[in-house]
C-alpha cells in the first residue's frame, strides 16, 4: 500500500554525505563558516555584511562609561577588557566617551582589546580605528570560547562583549516528556568531494577557507537521537509536555562564568546581542542568521537569566524590554548599586523613546513628508548625540530629500569623526560635492569610499558619473562596467545601464562630428561673394 508520508518525504535522503552525523556546533556548514569569520578581517564591517550599527553605534559605549561612573572611584589604573572587538569601533567609541567625561580615569587606563582572528586586530591597525588611543589599547588574539588564561583572574574593571555570545558553541535540543534529544546533522553535496571530506576530518576551522565557495551548495540533513552528557546540563528546563525546541548555550554559559572571574571588585561586565526572552513553542523551529558567509543562533535569554538568578552573581537586566538588541549587565557587588541604572539605559521607555522618533521619521520620508521627517530625525539625534549610524541617516536625508548639500556634508564628517570606517558618509560626502559642482573634493571622497569598501553599485555608478564631468571617459566605462557586475539585486543597473548609453552616444556623436569635420576640411570657395 502506498505511503503518502513516505511519498512526501522521499529525496530527503538525497546527494553525497561529506561528513557523519554530529551535534550541529561541529558541522560541517558551521564550521565551514567560522573558516570565513576568521579569515575575513574587516571586510564584513566595511560591506555591512555585519549590522554593527546597533552594537557600535555609540550608544552602547556611552552607556558603558555610565555605568562605570557609577560604580564609584577607582583606586588604580583601570583595566578593560573586549572579548570578540571586531570592527574595533566600540573601543574607539567608549574611549572617546571616557576621555570627555572622565579623563582622569582616562589617562592611566588600558583597553585590552582581543578577537579570535589575528587577522581582525591586524586590520584594526592597518585602518587606524584606534590609533589616537594608542597609548593605551593592548591587542590578544583570544578565542572567548576556549579556556580563559589565569592572568585574567580579577583583571579588569570592564568586560564588554557585542554580538559574541550568540558566536559561541551552542547544541539544539528538543526537550519534552520523551525525555531530552540532541539535533544532529550532516550535510550533502550534489556531487561528491573527496578533498572537502578529507578537510573535514582536520581539527579546526582555518583550514577550510578555500571550501567557502561550496557553502552555498550545502545541503542539511537532520535527525534527533537521545542525548548523551552535556556540558551545563544544570541549566535545562525540566522535560515536561509537548517536545519544544531549544537553543542550548552552553558556550555563552561557561564564557559569562569565566567574565565573573574576570572582574575585580566593583568591576562589571556588559553583553549585547539579539536573542530570544521566552521559551519557544513546540511548532516555532530554530533559525540561524548569515552576517556574509558566517552564521549565528539567537541567544537563549531566558536560560541566561534562569542560570545567573541562581544566586552566582550580581546580574542585572532591566524589569521589561522590547528585545530588539538585549542587553545584561553581570556586577561584582551589589546588585542595588546598578539595577536603577539598568533598567533607566535598557529597559522598555528607553528602547521606545530611542526608537520612536526614528521610526517616526521613516514613515513621514515614505510619505514624501521631507521637512516633518527631518524634525523628528533632530529629535532623535539629541537623544543619540554621538550615534554614527543615525548621523549617516540623516545625512542621506539631507542629501536626497533636503538637497541640503552642505549640511550633508557637515554631519557626514561629524558622523565619519565618530566611525572613520563607514564608506556611505564618504559617499554621501561625494556626491554632495558633486551636486555642489566641486568635481575634484568628490573624486576624493569617492576614491576614499570605494578604498574602503569597493562593493556597492551606487558607489561606482557615483564614480562614473564624477569621471564624466572630469572627461574620464574610459574611467567611467570600467566604474560601469564594476557597478554592473556586482548589481546583485539589480537595484542600479537601469542607472548604470543609461549611464553608458549616454556615454556611448556622446562618443559615437563625438566621433561622428570629427569624422564630418576631416571629410569637409576643404571648401572651395570660388565664385562666392566675398563677406562684407
Amino acid at each position: 500500500m502506498l505511503d503518502p508520508v513516505a511519498i512526501v518525504a522521499n529525496g530527503a535522503d538525497r546527494g553525497h554525505p561529506i561528513e557523519r552525523f554530529q551535534p550541529i556546533w561541529h558541522s560541517a556548514a558551521m564550521r565551514i563558516a567560522r573558516s570565513a569569520w576568521a579569515d575575513c578581517g574587516l571586510a564584513v564591517f566595511l560591506q555591512m555584511d555585519v549590522p554593527y550599527g546597533a552594537t557600535s553605534s555609540g550608544r552602547l559605549s556611552d552607556d558603558a562609561v555610565q555605568l562605570l561612573l557609577e560604580t564609584g572611584p577607582k583606586s588604580q589604573p583601570c583595566r578593560f577588557l573586549e572579548i570578540g572587538a571586531g570592527s574595533g569601533i566600540f573601543a574607539k567609541l567608549f574611549l572617546d566617551a571616557l576621555k570627555a567625561q572622565a579623563p582622569e580615569i582616562y589617562d592611566t587606563c588600558t583597553y585590552v582589546v582581543t578577537d579570535a582572528s589575528a587577522k581582525m586586530l591586524e586590520s584594526q591597525t592597518e585602518y587606524g580605528v584606534l590609533s589616537e588611543h594608542a597609548a593605551h589599547i593592548e591587542t590578544v588574539v583570544f578565542d572567548a570560547s576556549a579556556p580563559w588564561p589565569d592572568e585574567f583572574n580579577a583583571a579588569f574593571d570592564g568586560v564588554f562583549g557585542s554580538y559574541i555570545l550568540d558566536s559561541l558553541p551552542i547544541d539544539i535540543l528538543s526537550i519534552g516528556e520523551s525525555g531530552i534529544k540532541q539535533m544532529q546533522t550532516r550535510c550533502t553535496l550534489p556531487v561528491a568531494h573527496e578533498a572537502l571530506q578529507d578537510a573535514l576530518r582536520i581539527p579546526g576551522s582555518a583550514h577550510l577557507a578555500p571550501f567557502l565557495p561550496l557553502a552555498k551548495n550545502l545541503q542539511i540533513q537532520t535527525r534527533h537521537i537521545e542525548a548523551g552528557p552535556l556540558p551545563f546540563e544544570a541549566a535545562l528546563p525540566l522535560a515536561e509536555g509537548e517536545d519544544t525546541p531549544l537553543v542550548h548555550c552552553h558556550g555563552a554559559l561557561a564564557c559569562m562564568e569565566n567574565i565573573t572571574r574576570a572582574l575585580r571588585p566593583s568591576g562589571f561586565a556588559m553583553l549585547s546581542d539579539y536573542g530570544t526572552l521566552a521559551p519557544r513553542e513546540p511548532s516555532e523551529q530554530i533559525e540561524f542568521q548569515s552576517f556574509g558567509a558566517s552564521a549565528a543562533a539567537a541567544v537563549n535569554f531566558h536560560q541566561l537569566d534562569s542560570w545567573f538568578t541562581k544566586g552566582k552573581t550580581s546580574y542585572l537586566k532591566p524589569e521589561a524590554e522590547e528585545g530588539h538588541l538585549i542587553t545584561r549587565v553581570l556586577y561584582n557587588g551589589d546588585k542595588g548599586d546598578l539595577s536603577e541604572l539598568v533598567d533607566l539605559l535598557f529597559g522598555l521607555a528607553r528602547q521606545q523613546a530611542l526608537r520612536l522618533p526614528v521610526e517616526a521619521a521613516r514613515e513621514m520620508l515614505r510619505a514624501n513628508a521631507f521637512e516633518i521627517a527631518r524634525q523628528l530625525y533632530g529629535k532623535a539625534m539629541a537623544l543619540q548625540p554621538n550615534n554614527w549610524s543615525l548621523a549617516e541617516e540623516v545625512a542621506e536625508l539631507l542629501l536626497l530629500g533636503a538637497k541640503d548639500y552642505k549640511d550633508a556634508i557637515s554631519l557626514a564628517e561629524f558622523g565619519l569623526s565618530l566611525n572613520p570606517l563607514a564608506p556611505n558618509l564618504h559617499r554621501i560626502i561625494a556626491q554632495a560635492r558633486y551636486h555642489l559642482e566641486d568635481i575634484p573634493g568628490a573624486a576624493s571622497a569617492i576614491s576614499t569610499c570605494l578604498r574602503l569598501s569597493g562593493a556597492s553599485p551606487q558607489s561606482r555608478l557615483l564614480q562614473a558619473q564624477i569621471q564624466v564631468e572630469s572627461d574620464e571617459i574610459e574611467g567611467a566605462l570600467i566604474s560601469i562596467a564594476k557597478g554592473l557586475a556586482m548589481d546583485k539585486e539589480a537595484d542600479q543597473r537601469e542607472a548604470l545601464v543609461q549611464l553608458q548609453n549616454e556615454i556611448l552616444v556622446s562618443i559615437s556623436k563625438t566621433a561622428g562630428e570629427d569624422l564630418l569635420a576631416d571629410v569637409n576640411r576643404t571648401r572651395a570657395v570660388d565664385g562666392l561673394m566675398p563677406r562684407p
